[in-house]
């Protein structure tokens, strides 16, 4: 019993337990800033169209009475669809400025094109008019490339950017997922 008592008297009773620690609530995130406006856009999206086949269509169209007015120089009518047809393509697609170049160049083109076949009138019935062909080949041929690879374009306002403007937004949310949000006015 002496045995039990004294180790009793020596065991010592455990210490006292801390405190409770206050249970202290997560700081409040910041209020998320609203994200700022897209400015809207003052000018319309530009679409750059191109018209080469239309162009390429009336050299193509042309061609024959063209080439045939190199062998009759008195039927002037015949040099007309080459003249006219692609400035006025031109013109339908609303490029005034690209018509008026076209027109030069097509005027310098007939220049070119009856000086080749005034070299012809010497050659006779049997021999190959090399020198005028190569001429109206030079004189043609540049002429139908610039036009229809450089002037046939236009630029126009996009249709209907007006119409639903889509902003997009990226947004944090209180749990700290980044969001993508799209928003316009329908």
């Amino acid at each position: 019993m002496l045995a039990g008592a004294l180790a009793s008297a020596c065991a010592t009773s455990p210490s006292a337990l801390p405190p409770p620690r206050v249970a202290f609530s997560k700081p409040r995130a910041a209020p998320l800033k609203r994200a700022p406006d897209l400015v809207r856009a003052s000018e319309a999206p530009v679409v750059n169209e191109r018209y080469s086949g239309w162009i390429l269509a009336a050299d193509g169209l042309s061609m024959l009475p063209l080439l045939n007015w190199i062998i009759r120089p008195e039927d002037i009518y015949l040099a007309l669809p080459s003249l006219l047809a692609p400035p006025a393509i031109h013109l339908l697609h609303g490029e005034s400025t690209n018509a008026a170049v076209s027109l030069l160049m097509r005027v310098a083109m007939l220049g070119g094109v009856y000086l080749a076949g005034r070299q012809g009138d010497d050659c006779a019935d049997d021999c190959m008019p090399v020198l005028p062909l190569l001429l109206a080949t030079i004189s043609i041929v540049p002429v139908i490339t610039i036009d229809s690879a450089l002037l046939a374009h236009t630029t126009r306002p996009a249709e209907g950017w007006r119409n639903l403007p889509v902003h997009p937004t990226i947004s944090r949310t209180a749990d700290g997922k980044t969001w993508l949000f799209l928003g316009g006015r329908f």
